[in-house]
């Protein structure tokens, strides 16, 4: 028996079936990934509705304030958990599924915790900084919202892309704000002494109003940075297109028999 010189062709990677995985699609499975992550882990206290649990310094003298907390983080999971859900291709094929889990994801999710983070901005005790930072967040939160909404509606299904980017950009801030937060501490550290004379808790309350700011400006600025170059990049499709079809008609009419 003798071994055939012929090498078999390589073999192509494994993949999952009916999964086609490209830039977007890892973007997305991280993206949701995380959102689960964070949605698993801070929501959970809440849902046992006792104050004790609350992971933020609550107002003694308001009984409004952790019900607002309360209800800001359970509805907010629920954005979190359906948000990824409307950048699927599959999903997004499937009219019925794609409306309706986007219906969850606002009207049970985005508008309740964006009104219940309202109440909650206006009574933390965080100070001033982190309270501009909320309501900043709630309100744009709402406003993308309802454009996103209403551009569906109407049919203007790439405006209503753009205004739903920018809105889970800011559904996102759940995330990032974790990240930040971290991040923001480990910087000043250093100079937890001389900057904090040793109060770790001073220094926390500083990363802490901060990171609500850096937890979904940055986010909205890519939004708009990418959609952005989308939108020049589209242009200069137009503009080749065009100058491409008005070459072609000049030709036509250059090579086409005059009339004796």
């Amino acid at each position: 028996m003798t071994l055939s010189s012929a090498t078999a062709p390589p073999r192509s990677p494994r993949r999952l079936p009916g999964v086609r995985w490209n830039r977007t699609s890892l973007v997305v499975a991280v993206t949701a990934f995380a959102c689960v992550l964070v949605a698993a882990i801070f929501v959970p206290p809440y849902l046992s509705l006792d104050p004790g649990s609350s992971r933020v310094a609550l107002r003694p003298d308001s009984a409004l304030h952790f019900p607002a907390v309360a209800i800001h983080a359970a509805t907010g999971g629920i954005a979190l958990l359906t948000g990824p859900l409307q950048f699927s291709r599959r999903l997004r094929r499937r009219g019925v599924w794609h409306r309706w889990i986007g219906r969850v994801y606002l009207f049970a999710g985005v508008l309740p915790s964006a009104l219940s983070g309202i109440v909650a901005a206006l009574l933390t005790s965080s100070g001033p900084v982190a309270m501009a930072a909320f309501l900043s967040l709630d309100i744009l939160w709402i406003i993308t919202g309802l454009a996103a909404y209403r551009t569906a509606r109407a049919g203007r299904y790439a405006a209503h892309r753009e205004w739903m980017l920018r809105n889970f950009s800011l559904t996102f801030a759940a995330v990032t704000l974790r990240i930040w937060l971290s991040a923001l501490v480990a910087i000043q550290l250093p100079w937890l002494d001389s900057l904090y004379g040793g109060d770790f808790d001073q220094l926390f309350a500083t990363a802490y109003a901060v990171s609500h700011w850096t937890s979904w400006l940055p986010n909205l600025l890519l939004v708009e940075v990418y959609l952005a170059r989308q939108a020049a990049r589209q242009a200069r499709e137009a503009l080749a297109t065009a100058l491409q079809t008005t070459a072609a008609a000049a030709d036509n009419t250059e090579t086409s028999p005059t009339p004796a």
